[in-house]
C-alpha cells in the first residue's frame, strides 16, 4: 500500500472519530490544543491539570498564533471540552473528564 493511500484511510478514520466525538465543529486550532492537551495529560499523573504554556509548546500547538490559540482555549472552555481546576480563572486546563469516558 502506496503511503499517499495510508494517510488517506487515516484522514477518513480521523474524520470519523471527530464526528463520534462531537468535534467536527471544532477549529484547526480547537482540535490541535485538545489533542496537546490530552498527550499532555496521560504523560501526567491521572486528572493532572496542564499548564497553558506546556500546551503551546507541544508540537500540535507550536505553530499557533498566540491570539489564535488563546481563543481557542477559551472557546473550548465555554463548549465544555476542557476545564479549569475550582478556583481558577485560567492558567491550568486538563480534559473534561465525562469526554474521556
Amino acid at each position: 500500500m502506496a503511503l499517499i493511500d495510508q494517510y488517506a484511510q487515516l484522514a477518513a478514520m480521523l474524520h470519523d472519530m471527530e464526528k463520534d466525538l462531537g468535534f467536527q465543529h471544532l477549529s484547526k486550532a480547537e482540535k490541535a490544543i485538545v489533542s496537546s492537551v490530552t498527550a499532555l495529560q496521560a504523560a501526567a499523573a491521572k486528572d493532572a491539570f496542564i499548564a497553558s504554556s506546556d500546551v503551546q509548546k507541544h508540537d500540535l500547538c507550536v505553530g499557533l498564533a498566540a491570539p489564535t490559540f488563546f481563543r481557542g482555549l477559551a472557546a473550548l472552555l465555554k463548549k465544555g471540552v476542557i476545564v479549569l481546576p475550582d478556583g481558577r480563572a485560567k492558567g491550568l486546563y486538563r480534559l473534561n473528564a465525562n469526554l474521556s469516558r
